[in-house]
């Protein structure tokens, strides 16, 4: 047999008796296999090879377009919706996905389509539906692109015709997909667990009240229930309370370990959105906080988890938000006096478990709920002058504490930091350009031995030492260097022209460090130009001068350069889908000429950070650009790409972006002319 689309343009319907007539006797040939199935039979040669073609026939007698033959129709439905449920579920969705076609250029009919969607949504509506859907969906792919995410979450999110409501299709759904992202917590870069954390974000922006109720509180909801009870714990035993006994154990590690790695899974494996940050942390930012607080006194591997998920927080929400979370981390009434029933201790295996208490507890004279130099140290590094002035005006306490921290970075010069980092990085550079003159000047050493005389003993020094140069000697004061330049650039906004022009001109050295490719500068090279390459960008475009909508429009370039230059990867991203929406909604700004040549290579940058996370939002975002300025991406990326003195790591990955621009492009591409 050969798979066909069911015929939708037959102008008689004299053709069901005949084909159900054929069809029908396979069908039974299908059944009696299932009785021998230790054997190999004509039945189950059809059924593993041909059933496609059972699927079209049986749909086209039940379900095509045609009013005669009811028998037969009702007869081939109940065929169908059989061997739809005995036949293996990836066996099944198989034969429907190939019903409805590979291209669009093949056109299937609207009746299938509705058949055959219905069908599929009932293999996400059985136990472990979900998994089996994404599993087929994903295959043995290894990364899944944007479009393909897209696809799934369309597929999984239609809500099925037989279901009454969205609410009762969440309720069915929502479990199976936070179990797969359980099963999945081994294997962090698992596709099934980035199209499952994909499918959350998509709920979460579609119903944010129904994600709420289905997954946000299952996976927050007994942290949160714990940390506001009011009541002390009283366990019992016999009628007796234990004396002496550890407080009980609400969080064991285990569920502390996974509530964070859920979260953090989440906030950087889904599309980045504040609002899908708003929806997991408002209601948790107060434990969470005190759970950072306990990681540090306790020095728990889990701070950097903590501490990396409340940045994000609170450099993505406004700063009366932000505010407000500060309100109820320092001014709680339950923490100052001490009322605070639940509370973060360590576990039996090291880690960090949340506990009741069974009596009250209250603070000593001069003893806080949390460490205000660890809260300084946390509110310096959200790097948000307009929230830091807002909680020195309203605690009168954390005044003392961010002078003293801060105060000598605000009193500084930042130009003769700035002054001194370039001079570090300059030098670093001469010494590893001339490292090469005197491996030359050794060869002609050699060959002219009586000229070789007349180099004084000092030179001859000189040159040794040049030989003798090892790139590793000087390491510890570039980096310093480069960790200088940084703090100075996150403690200043605004730099007066010397700055700007003496960043400028440490530009290139800092480039031309990138082309030695030494292993331990790679990163903090890469990170300081683009912080370099979006401050003078920012700096830049802020010279230009109109009406609201031009400084709306620098208020809003200025905000992406700034979370381009964040250390967390949610905002940089946040920062990235920023230029990206300026550029497709052709802001004036950044539409064409230096203004979009400039977002064009702050986005090719980004293609070479070594994180996955940045590195696929940059390509999105330069694929997506696609759409508006194709020809100029392009004509960008081809140059990069065939230029040999590329790094072949770089030229694989412009490749790879190159490819997806021109498969976006689609048929258009031959309006972009010759390249």
């Amino acid at each position: 047999m050969t798979s066909q689309q069911p015929d939708t343009k037959s102008q008689s319907d004299s053709y069901i008796p005949e084909l159900f007539s054929l069809t029908a006797p396979l069908v039974d040939m299908v059944n009696q296999s299932f009785a021998v199935q230790a054997y190999t039979t004509v039945g189950s040669l059809l059924h593993a090879r041909h059933l496609p073609d059972l699927f079209a026939s049986l749909l086209q007698i039940a379900y095509g377009p045609a009013k005669d033959h009811p028998k037969e129709r009702d007869t081939a439905a109940r065929m169908f919706m059989w061997i739809f449920e005995k036949s293996d579920r990836f066996r099944s969705m198989e034969a429907l996905m190939f019903l409805l076609g590979t291209s669009p250029l093949q056109k299937v009919p609207p009746w299938l389509k509705s058949i055959c969607g219905r069908c599929l949504t009932k293999v996400l509506l059985k136990p472990n539906g979900v998994a089996t859907v994404l599993e087929f969906m994903v295959g043995d792919t290894d990364t899944l692109q944007l479009d393909h995410l897209e696809k799934i979450s369309k597929l999984v999110l239609t809500v099925p015709a037989q279901i009454a409501s969205v609410e009762k299709y969440y309720s069915i759904i929502s479990p199976q997909l936070l179990q797969v992202l359980h099963a999945s917590m081994s294997r962090p870069q698992s596709p099934v667990a980035q199209a499952a954390t994909y499918i959350i974000s998509q709920m979460i922006s579609q119903h944010a009240d129904l994600a709420q109720t289905h997954i946000i509180r299952p996976i927050v909801g007994p942290m949160l229930d714990a940390w506001h009870k009011t009541m002390y714990d009283k366990p019992e035993e016999d009628g007796m309370i234990v004396i002496g006994a550890l407080d009980r154990t609400v969080l064991s590690e285990d569920q502390v370990q996974t509530l964070l790695t859920l979260l953090h899974r989440i906030m950087i494996g889904g599309e980045p959105s504040p609002d899908i940050t708003h929806a997991f942390l408002t209601a948790s930012v107060q434990p969470l906080y005190h759970l950072y607080d306990f990681s540090i006194k306790s020095k728990s591997g889990l701070r950097e988890v903590v501490e990396g998920l409340l940045s994000t927080y609170f450099r993505i929400v406004t700063t009366k938000e932000a505010v407000d979370a500060f309100k109820t981390i320092l001014l709680d009434k339950a923490d100052l006096d001490g009322t605070r029933v639940a509370y973060f201790a360590p576990g039996p295996s090291g880690g960090v478990a949340m506990r009741l208490k069974r009596e009250p507890k209250l603070l000593g004279g001069n003893e806080l709920p949390i460490d205000p130099a660890a809260l300084v140290e946390f509110i310096q590094r959200i790097d948000s002058n307009e929230l830091s002035g807002d909680l020195m005006l309203l605690i009168l306490q954390l005044i003392t504490g961010m002078l003293d921290k801060a105060g000598p970075a605000i009193l500084s010069k930042p130009a003769q930091i700035i002054a001194f980092a370039c001079n570090v990085i300059t030098t670093f550079t001469d010494k590893l350009e001339g490292k090469k003159k005197p491996q030359e000047e050794k060869k002609s050493e050699s060959l002219f031995a009586d000229i070789a005389n007349i180099v004084t003993e000092e030179e001859r020094q000189d040159l040794q030492d040049q030989e003798d140069y090892s790139p590793e000697d000087d390491l510890e004061s570039l980096l310093l260097a480069i960790n200088l330049l940084r703090a100075v650039m996150h403690e200043n906004e605004e730099l007066d022209a010397q700055v700007t022009q003496l960043l400028a001109s440490v530009l290139d050295p800092l480039k031309q460090i990138e082309t030695f490719q030494l292993e331990m500068l790679r990163d903090p090279v890469h990170e300081i130009v683009l912080a370099i390459t979006s401050f003078l960008s920012a700096q830049k475009m802020g010279s230009n001068t109109g009406g609201n909508q031009v400084e709306a429009s620098l208020e809003k370039y200025r905000d992406a350069m700034k979370a381009l230059q964040d250390d967390l990867l949610p905002v940089r991203a946040h920062g990235i889908g920023i230029l990206k929406t300026m550029v497709l909604e052709k802001d004036p700004l950044v539409s064409s000429g230096e203004g979009l040549d400039a977002v064009l290579d702050i986005l090719i940058r980004l293609i070479q950070d070594e994180d996955s996370y940045i590195y696929l939002n940059a390509v999105k975002g330069l694929s997506a650009l696609t759409d508006v300025h194709g020809n100029k991406i392009i004509k960008k990326l081809g140059a990069i790409y065939s230029d040999e003195k590329q790094s072949l790591d770089n030229r694989l990955r412009v490749g790879e972006v190159l490819l997806q621009t021109v498969q976006r492009a689609g048929d258009a591409l031959g309006k972009y002319g010759k390249f």
